[in-house]
């Protein structure tokens, strides 16, 4: 689960805190600060979720969440309510960890974090300190805390903090314990403490205003989306060339100014982070007559693609009307059920509008979705299709039977959008393999004659100067 050696148990000032919200940020802080010594208790308002939490079942999918439940709501260091007042009894530190979606103009919708303030500040008795862990464009705290204020009892004084959450689904527990930074915003220095002792003193610790530790959010999910964006721009350039893209950016990464994470081509970003805050960082920048022209491109990027892959689709098959269609991997990353922004739904729902019928698997994610049938099984999302598709890197997928693949197909394509099959593995098996930054197996790579007919010239060329 997580390293033992990090977690510093006594190193922290245990106090009694309230966490807002048990989804993926809010169930993951408070079993890990549960763990760390604190007395916690989450507030969920959703009936279904919080039915399962009393009844000691977890209601995502995050590795090491079971355990660290179990542990402490027997210990009654952890426990859960709908209930605020009694949330709220005897707490002055309050985590809030509701959703940010966004709206269609790419700014997040902040009202669940208004309500959820509001309420909380409304039935605290004492000076109370709301710490914004959700993801909320520079200058929402401030105004948050004139809005929890109005709400406040008289003579209970208000004060609102930013500790953005950095927390990768699938490894969210092993983050919380061993974090790259851990980024505190306040402006109130007499405050400062009430978030600091929240964690062990030796984690590496950012403080700083509370813009500034909005934006580090923003700007980090920003930078990674453009990351993976360079990486399928590289990829695409790849199979126009007849390159390998993973052996390109495998030298790519290898600088140590660059680094390999996130430099992997496929079918591009989802979840719940990235696609948003790239969002949210374009319309904060929007709104001080900022373009942003470099996340604009990678959102560009992202959105091509599905289009990339579509593309080969129907080179392979020509028109999709009436194919069948397997897609293998729903959610946006192997390790969650996560099916936000997901490229593997968003794909089924491109090929249902095409015609093609889709059937599709995955380990974890159950998605409600009306353009494709779910299976429990892989060969049973392949029985009888044209073509296969895999979207998302799980590692049951490395493990597949490729003849007993072929023998459920009646077609022969592959597409593998996350490169997890090895043509090597599949030479002696029936099929076309498509995959991301490879080329394609009806692809003839151009000769580059330009460069090859300068270099033979006897005279040099004129240079010409673009206008």
């Amino acid at each position: 689960m997580h390293d033992e050696k990090n977690t510093h148990h006594t190193s922290v000032r245990a106090s009694k805190v309230c966490v807002v919200g048990a989804g993926y940020v809010g169930l993951t802080a408070a079993v890990c600060l549960a763990e760390l010594g604190h007395t916690v208790v989450c507030v969920e308002s959703n009936p279904q979720r919080l039915g399962m939490l009393l009844r000691g079942e977890v209601p995502i999918h995050e590795p090491g969440i079971d355990e660290l439940l179990t542990r402490h709501a027997s210990s009654r260091r952890l426990s859960f309510t709908d209930d605020v007042e009694v949330a709220m009894d005897g707490v002055a530190v309050v985590l809030l960890c509701v959703g940010t979606p966004p709206r269609p103009d790419g700014e997040p919708d902040l009202r669940q974090l208004g309500r959820a303030a509001t309420q909380m500040v409304a039935a605290a008795r004492s000076d109370v300190l709301l710490i914004v862990k959700s993801t909320v464009p520079p200058g929402s705290c401030e105004a948050l805390e004139l809005l929890a204020a109005g709400h406040a009892r008289e003579g209970v004084n208000v004060a609102v903090a930013s500790n953005p959450e950095f927390l990768r689904e699938g490894q969210a527990v092993w983050d919380f314990f061993n974090p790259d930074r851990v980024v505190v915003g306040i402006d109130d220095a007499q405050m400062q403490h009430l978030v600091t002792d929240l964690y062990p003193a030796q984690w590496p610790l950012i403080v700083c205003d509370r813009r500034s530790a909005e934006l580090v959010k923003y700007a980090a999910n920003t930078f990674l989306a453009v990351k993976i964006s360079f990486a399928n721009e590289v990829a695409q350039l790849c199979e126009a060339l007849g390159a390998d893209s993973q052996k390109v950016l495998a030298g790519v990464g290898l600088d140590a100014r660059i680094g390999g994470a996130f430099l992997s081509p496929g079918p591009g970003f989802g979840g719940s982070c990235l696609p948003k805050d790239l969002g949210g960082f374009i319309a904060v920048a929007q709104s001080v007559g900022q373009l942003a022209p470099l996340a604009r491109a990678a959102q560009v990027v992202n959105g091509e693609a599905l289009v990339g892959l579509l593309g080969k689709l129907e080179v392979a098959l020509g028109s999709l009307s009436g194919k069948r269609i397997a897609i293998l991997g729903l959610a946006f990353k192997p390790g969650t059920g996560d099916v936000r922004f997901s490229p593997g739904v968003g794909l089924a729902d491109a090929l249902a509008e095409r015609g093609a019928l889709v059937r599709a698997h995955d380990p974890v994610a159950t998605p409600v979705s009306t353009t494709m049938e779910l299976v429990g099984d892989p060969y049973d999302a392949a029985q009888r299709a044209d073509a296969l598709v895999i979207m998302t890197a799980w590692p049951e997928y490395r493990e597949l039977d490729h003849e007993r693949l072929r023998e459920t197909m009646s077609g022969h394509v592959v597409i593998d959008a996350v490169n997890v099959v090895s043509i090597g593995e599949v030479a002696h098996v029936d099929f076309d393999v498509y995959g991301v930054g490879r080329g394609l197996t009806t692809d003839f790579a151009p000769v580059l004659w330009p460069p090859l007919e300068w270099m033979l010239d006897a005279e040099p060329r004129p240079v010409t100067v673009p206008q």
